[in-house]
């Protein structure tokens, strides 16, 4: 059953949120609101204002980017994947680890069963990491009685792109409205409303601290590789048709020979009028192995930014060996237990707490902030 008095993440006491009512219900703008493709025909200089724009505080085609390239670049999605499901582990609430009292104890095994109730908690799971990736990641909870009990009925993924960042003395998290109050951009995020998960690849502004940020070029640099690798296929992989026709040929004849010409190229069959011939050269010579340099190298580089190495990800060949491969898996390990190590604050602070705030489980002697109870990653047997 719900306290009447209930206290925020930081402690203080707040105002009983419309648990029932999702904070974007009314906001129908961002709902119908169609995402653009930033890649199609992207350029360097393209590419660097929408960087720049990001940094002035114009966030939505950086997200756009960042969304385009997890689908277009299949080595990036697979890489990705590795880490995001490295993450989906068996979860549980535990009490705080010094001296937790029998209360607290109770209160844990509660929220324990409680959570157990989440309808695909394993997909929430996976939608919270896509923050590794792009910076950060917001998760609408809708909420609903069970019994006596407040839980969760849906955790919903939101885009990226439906939020704005306002710098202050810290840096937050709004959704993107054009209202503005007290010259602050958006709407402030509702209490117990969001599973909010930062997850910065490195320190600075959360607009450039994103992993994304470090693969933009290589994917820029890659698509170029690939689009010249496929042009030069077309061109040196086909042998070179020549058409001859007499001097007296008229314009419409010579047409028909060109068409031909073509047919045959891409059909392997056509007919020319009698008196014309056709020859077929050798495909003039040409090394691809260039291109192929350069789609690798950016392949490796992608793969030691996501994970940290390359022999896990099949980017490496010929230097591969099981015990390299053992050693880099290593590294994946290190980087699998640091994300796991923030989800469970981001968990503790927004999901957790918010379960046992709601329901009188929160016990106010060690600080709403900490919670009473946290998530742990449950080892496999």
């Amino acid at each position: 059953m719900a306290t009447s008095r209930i206290l925020g993440p930081d402690g203080q006491p707040m105002k009983m949120p419309d648990l029932q009512t999702p904070q974007t219900a009314h906001l129908t703008a961002l709902q119908r609101e169609l995402q653009a493709h930033p890649t199609r025909g992207l350029t360097p200089s393209r590419l660097a204002t929408i960087l720049d724009a990001a940094e002035q505080g114009e966030l939505t085609a950086q997200f756009e980017l960042f969304e385009d390239m997890e689908e277009k670049d299949g080595h990036i999605a697979s890489e990705m994947n590795k880490r995001r499901r490295a993450c989906i582990l068996e979860w549980e609430v535990v009490p705080p680890q010094k001296s937790p009292t029998p209360a607290e104890a109770k209160a844990a095994a509660q929220l324990d069963e409680l959570l157990q109730e989440i309808p695909d908690f394993e997909d929430v799971l996976f939608d919270v990491t896509d923050a590794i990736g792009k910076g950060f990641a917001c998760l609408e909870i809708e909420w609903h009685r069970v019994e006596r009990f407040w839980l969760p009925k849906t955790i919903t993924h939101r885009p990226q792109s439906w939020f704005v960042l306002h710098r202050g003395y810290r840096q937050e998290l709004r959704l993107r409205t054009h209202q503005h109050v007290d010259g602050v951009p958006g709407q402030a995020l509702q209490p117990f409303g969001w599973l909010t998960h930062v997850h910065k690849a490195k320190s600075g502004y959360l607009e450039r601290s994103a992993l994304f940020r470090q693969l933009v070029w290589t994917y820029l640099f890659k698509n170029y590789s690939v689009g010249d690798l496929a042009e030069f296929l077309e061109i040196y992989g086909i042998p070179l048709r020549v058409g001859r026709y007499p001097t007296s040929a008229s314009e419409a004849e010579k047409l028909t020979l060109l068409r031909a010409l073509a047919a045959i190229g891409h059909n392997a069959a056509g007919i020319i009028p009698e008196g014309m011939m056709m020859e077929f050269h050798n495909a003039a010579t040409g090394d691809p192995k260039a291109f192929e340099l350069m789609i690798n190298w950016c392949e490796r580089n992608q793969s030691k930014v996501i994970l940290g190495a390359t022999l896990t990800s099949g980017a490496d060949g010929k230097s591969s060996t099981h015990a390299l491969g053992k050693i880099h898996d290593e590294v994946r390990k290190d980087l699998r237990d640091a994300d796991v190590r923030q989800l469970n604050t981001t968990l503790t602070r927004d999901l957790v707490y918010a379960v046992a705030a709601l329901n009188g489980l929160a016990p106010e002697g060690r600080g709403a902030a900490r919670s009473s109870s946290s998530t742990r990653r449950r080892p496999r047997t």
